[in-house]
């Protein structure tokens, strides 16, 4: 199971079995044998003549190629699509061409069937599937098991999970290199010597860390002005006043004693311009490169408020940085820098140089700060959390090494432990003690052992020594809570599981009722919104300041946080997949109302309120939210191309093929010549027929939304470089199946009178996210069983998630 090599006292360094699992046992997949009889007659007209039996130019032959296509001779295939997708053949100087559709329609049947075959290899599991928990789950089973609150997403912490089509859980692609094995056990380090920073002392007492600063100390005060405050009785009512973009670095109390939670709290003030921006107070770790807390800040100088968060931070010193993160006038010159005459109260003003907060009738210039003190408290640890520790960890004297040890085991494994893999874990904690080592520090190792385990690290499904089709009772808690929760099952489901009831379809029925009204649940909304939806690609391409000044990271969180709050908004108020299509609500904060020109009166100005949307407020559903639309941006001008791929792969699930080589981009307007649209440039740009009959299907779906630009903005003319008035916006188009629209909000009303096709699609998306794989061709009779009771329950969300969990699709490996 695994093996030392000891490279220094006191620390091995396990060797895991892990490598095995690099390679997968791969089963064979049915797969179509047959090709479509209009492609085998374009191959028999255009192509066999130069590349069949008598003749094979380039020594290439078609008619000898298996005609499981997208499962054998791959790489041949492939390429026969390139070269009839780029033009290239047939050659020109054939006199007989294929039309452009004709051409077309095989290059879509062979990514099609590309598609499958790549599907079909994802989905594809031998006796034994194992899938490695992604960087969350990872995070969350660990704050669940031993209560730490690791951070995976530090520096030298582990790498962004891969992807494929969106989402990060496919087995398949998150394998496991050296490099992986190496953070993990550098990470095991890290959280057991948090979890167990030192020897055990019942006797000794913990002294708690905290206390409270003002902002400017006594001894940061200039001498010359000490006196005189101290004899007013104003010394230790100094404050620090942060203009936009401003930088406070006093927040340390002193040194953390032990990583760990920890409470920080600021009182301060913050003075809004009327009109204009709230002050945002930004706590930023930049050792961590981590953004601890950020909040808008309303109170009057002389009402202070006190906000509080928790971090999780690693002992020592930190290093934090406080902004007041919103733009504002440049503190580069000298009167955007502190003088040393101490800050009371904006009506005692500033140094004459300095920049003036507020005007002559004391109204706030501009979105200020002003911070009072700052306070700490931690390491903060939960009952349950030391109760788990103490759980696992034996007491010397009682010598329970093996009832603790097992009792981790049990939970990380999420299954029982038999009697020989616990055999090992006591075995490392025996040679360590023989080695010498300190009782804690072999308890330590034997922890490690279990926590760099490939049965903690990976979910396992199946029996190495049996074909078993379907999943066991432990197996499916594990699916069920990674699914819902992203972290290992909890008490109640390991004790069912016990118990042999998962299988029961009441039980499970019962369990999703539960899990889904859980807090946890808001990491399936957030984490399955995220992949499917594509968010991460929000602000991949920074938008241009000087194009779209009004941009910045708040705005595109709100943006973000729209989309995720309304997927959570439609699972927990019963409502349905119409909503994702249109709506006429959405989730709102202040500021991005103000964004969208709505009124943001009552509205918080951080989380999301629903809010019912006015009849011209052009928005509703998810496609014309603004983190959609700007996601498939180019950071300077919107991209109808790539809005109508992501429209055809998330909603009509159907990923059309790639584009030719060497294709030029669309030149941007010249300065000297009229100016033409976005929409009049591709049309002229699409002249090669080949191109316009795959284009035909692709950008219709993207034109429909031209009256929004690249970060969302509604418009009615384009902006953009040359001569003349700016041309107005054309959202007019016609779908592939020949149905009009004029509007995107006819576009919408398209896309929902085809609910079925759209409901298929969705159901797709959440299969593959919850098996953690592609769907192959064999998963086609229980995906329409799930869309049939979908539509029995009017296609509403929670019906649906419901409807899989408790498909065979689910309880199959």
């Amino acid at each position: 199971m695994f093996c030392f090599l000891t490279l220094m006292p006191g620390r091995p360094l396990l060797l895991f079995s892990l490598f095995s699992l690099l390679l997968v046992a791969a089963s064979s997949v049915a797969a179509p044998g047959e090709l479509d009889p209009a492609v085998h007659a374009f191959f028999e007209q255009h192509c066999l003549n130069c590349h069949g039996a008598e003749k094979q130019k380039g020594d290439f032959r078609i008619d000898t190629l298996s005609t499981k296509v997208g499962f054998e001779n791959t790489p041949q295939w492939l390429e026969i699509m390139e070269r009839i997708n780029s033009g290239e053949m047939p050659p020109k100087k054939v006199k007989v061409q294929p039309s452009a559709e004709e051409s077309a329609k095989v290059v879509e049947w062979l990514a099609l069937r590309m598609k499958e075959g790549e599907a079909a290899g994802m989905a594809a599991r031998g006796r034994v599937s194992y899938n490695r928990l992604t960087r969350d789950e990872y995070v969350n089973t660990i704050r669940d098991l031993i209560g730490v609150h690791y951070d995976a997403k530090d520096p030298g912490a582990f790498l962004e999970d891969p992807e494929w089509h969106g989402f990060e859980r496919i087995g398949s692609v998150l394998t496991l290199s050296p490099s992986n094995i190496e953070k993990y056990l550098g990470a095991a380090e890290t959280i057991l010597a948090e979890a167990y920073p030192e020897l055990p002392d019942k006797n000794k007492k913990t002294v708690p860390f905290g206390g409270t600063k003002r902002a400017v100390m006594e001894n940061e005060v200039s001498e010359r002005h000490r006196e005189r405050l101290r004899e007013l009785g104003l010394l230790d009512k100094v404050r620090f006043e942060m203009w936009p973009g401003d930088m406070f670095r006093g927040s340390n109390l002193r040194e953390l004693p032990e990583a760990g939670i920890y409470e920080i709290s600021y009182t301060l003030s913050g003075l809004k311009p009327e009109n204009g921006r709230a002050p945002r107070l930004k706590v930023y770790e930049s050792r961590l490169d981590r953004v601890l807390y950020e909040q808008d800040i309303i109170a009057p100088e002389n009402q202070p408020v006190t906000v509080s968060f928790r971090a999780h931070l690693p002992k020592g010193g930190p290093n934090i940085e406080v902004y007041n993160d919103v733009p504002g006038p440049s503190n580069i010159p000298r009167a955007g820098r502190h003088g040393d005459t101490p800050f009371i109260s904006v009506k005692d003003g500033r140094i004459p140089w300095q920049m003036k907060l507020t005007d002559e009738q004391g109204r706030a210039r501009y979105p200020f700060l002003i911070l009072d003190s700052v306070s700490w408290r931690g390491p903060i640890l939960s009952d349950e959390e030391k109760s788990r520790r103490a759980e696992y960890f034996p007491r010397e004297e009682d010598n329970q090494v093996r009832e603790g040890l097992g009792a981790l085991a049990r939970r990380a494994f999420r299954r029982p432990v038999s009697a020989d893999e616990l055999d090992g874990f006591v075995a490392i904690v025996k040679a360590e003690l023989s080695s010498k080592e300190k009782f804690p520090d072999a308890v330590r190792a034997g922890m490690l052992a279990i926590l760099c385990s490939k049965s903690f690290l990976f979910i396992a499904e199946g029996n190495e020594n049996e074909n078993r089709s379907r999943l066991n009772d432990w197996e499916i808690a594990s699916r069920l809570s990674y699914l819902l929760w992203s972290t290992m099952p909890d008490d109640e489901l390991f004790s069912l599981a016990q118990q042999g009831k998962l299988r029961d379809r009441a039980e499970l029925s019962r369990q999703v009722a539960r899990m889904l009204a859980d807090e946890r649940a808001v990491r399936f909304t957030d984490s399955f919104a995220t992949q499917w939806l594509r968010l991460r690609k929000v602000g991949m391409f920074p938008p241009d300041k000087k194009l779209y000044p009004e941009y910045d990271k708040t705005l595109e969180a709100n943006m973000i946080g729209e989309t995720k709050s309304f997927f959570r908004e439609v699972l927990r108020g019963g409502l349905t997949l119409r909503e994702f299509l249109n709506s006429d609500w959405s989730m709102m904060n202040a500021s991005l109302a103000r964004f969208y020109g709505l009124p943001e009166a009552g509205l918080p100005r951080d989380g999301f309120q629903r809010v019912a949307l006015p009849a011209e407020s052009k928005r509703g559903g998810l496609l014309t939210q603004a983190a959609i639309l700007s996601l498939t941006s180019d950071g300077t001008r919107h991209r109808p191309v790539h809005r109508g791929v992501w429209l055809s792969e998330t909603i009509f699930g159907r990923t059309p093929p790639s584009p030719p080589a060497n294709v030029e981009p669309i030149a941007t307007n010249p300065v000297d010549a009229p100016k033409a649209t976005l929409r009049i440039k591709l049309e002229a740009h699409i002249h090669d027929p080949s191109c316009a009959a795959c284009h035909a299907k692709i950008d219709p779906l993207g034109l429909a939304f031209e009256n929004y630009d690249a970060i969302g903005r509604w418009r009615t003319e384009e902006v953009t470089d040359g001569t003349g008035a700016n041309p107005r916006v054309d959202p007019s188009g016609k779908l592939p199946d020949g149905r009009a629209y004029a509007t995107a909000e006819e576009f919408k009303q398209l896309l929902l009178a085809d609910l079925d096709a759209f409901n298929h699609t969705f159901i797709e998306k959440l299969a593959t996210y919850g098996l953690r794989r592609g769907i192959s061709f064999s998963d086609r009779d229980e995906l329409k069983a799930i869309a049939a009771a979908s539509k029995a329950k009017d296609y509403r969300l929670r019906d649906i998630v419901e409807a899989f969990v408790l498909s065979d699709l689910f309880q199959k490996r």
